[in-house]
């Protein structure tokens, strides 16, 4: 495993000179490293002391220590985006504090940084929406110039990208002969209803909303600490500059609350989530347009969810591919299953 491997370089990068003083650890401390969480493009080191310093608590001196093996986005430089990202953010309150960066691929043959750990446990949506709600609001409502996101990816037509990106993520589903028939007529047929859809995005390029929106938003990438009092959105390795409803949206629909929850959000809890944001978000000239701005974006943000789990499935399914997760397969054969994609979208397939 690559984290086993890179585990003594880790160890031998923590505990030089430079990064002690970046971090405000004592030199002639020795920093701990544990493994802590892997991700498709990333891994992730707890980072701590046995022993704090007069006057400092050693549960405040524990970091991420995050290791950047690739982008999602095709980035030239994914570990220097995730940092301008949680230094423009950091004024929210509620993402990591980023405190060291390091894109030279010097001594460890990635980028890596380190940011605040932050203790807790994954968000529950029966218990925390009114939580998340407020981290939305908190993010999307920072008052930011235009030269300090210029570093962003910046989406004007989300439909339309939202569409190009289904077709690539259906076509090997399509292509493949092992595939479901009536899952492939269903993907063509939605693929279809989104060309015609997609022309509502010129809705919001005449009342354009932008702000720094993170697109993976499940319940994983927050941090609940109950004893605190506090949440977190935690992961940002994919900001852009786009619109909120696109995350609000992602948010709440059923591809999202099932992947790690194995919830779908009543009607009931989606009005206290989108209330409790409005009660949050400060005065805006759009807040009365997003319930119909979140709506719209459900589609598109269902009908890739599912494209990409057409796609991987196809991955999952080669022969020789060793298993990688099983629940993540267990998953993406929920979300094709025919009657799952018919409920999914019951106003087009029902």
């Amino acid at each position: 495993m690559l984290h086993e491997q890179l585990l003594p370089a880790v160890k031998d990068y923590v505990n030089n000179k430079n990064f002690k003083e970046a971090l405000g650890i004592p030199v002639g401390m020795t920093v701990n490293v544990q493994f802590l969480a892997q991700g498709e493009y990333n891994l992730n080191y707890l980072l701590f002391i046995d022993k704090a310093p007069p006057g400092k608590d050693s549960a405040e001196m524990r970091y991420v220590f995050r290791v950047n093996t690739g982008s999602q986005m095709n980035l030239s430089n994914q570990i220097r985006y995730e940092y301008q990202a949680l230094e423009l953010l950091k004024a929210s309150g509620v993402t990591p504090l980023p405190l060291y960066v390091d894109d030279s691929q010097e001594q460890i043959p990635y980028g890596c940084l380190a940011m605040e750990y932050l203790p807790g446990e994954p968000l529950d949506y029966n218990v925390d929406l009114r939580k998340s709600a407020g981290v939305f609001a908190r993010i999307h409502s920072l008052p930011l110039a235009e030269e300090e996101t210029d570093f962003l990816i910046r989406v004007d037509g989300p439909f339309s990208v939202i569409c190009d990106e289904v077709e690539r993520l259906i076509k090997p589903y399509l292509e493949c002969p092992a595939g479901n028939p009536e899952v492939k007529m269903l993907l063509e047929k939605l693929y279809q209803v989104s060309h015609d859809k997609r022309q509502e995005e010129r809705y919001f390029a005449r009342e354009p909303w932008r702000a720094v929106i993170n697109t993976e938003v499940n319940s994983h990438n927050f941090i609940v600490n109950r004893h605190r009092n506090t949440c977190h959105l935690i992961d940002w390795e994919k900001p852009i500059y786009g619109e909120p409803a696109q995350d609000l949206s992602m948010f709440l629909i059923r591809t999202t609350t099932l992947w790690k929850r194995n919830i779908i959000l009543t009607r009931e809890q989606e009005e206290l989530f989108i209330n409790s944001y409005l009660e949050t978000l400060p005065p805006c000239p759009v807040s009365k347009t997003l319930r119909e701005r979140v709506e719209s974006f459900k589609f598109f943000n269902l009908l890739r969810a599912i494209s990409w789990c057409a796609m991987a499935w196809t991955e999952y399914t080669k022969p020789g591919r060793p298993l990688v997760n099983n629940d993540t397969f267990e998953k993406i054969k929920l979300y094709l299953e025919v009657d799952f994609i018919k409920d999914s979208f019951p106003g087009i397939l029902r």
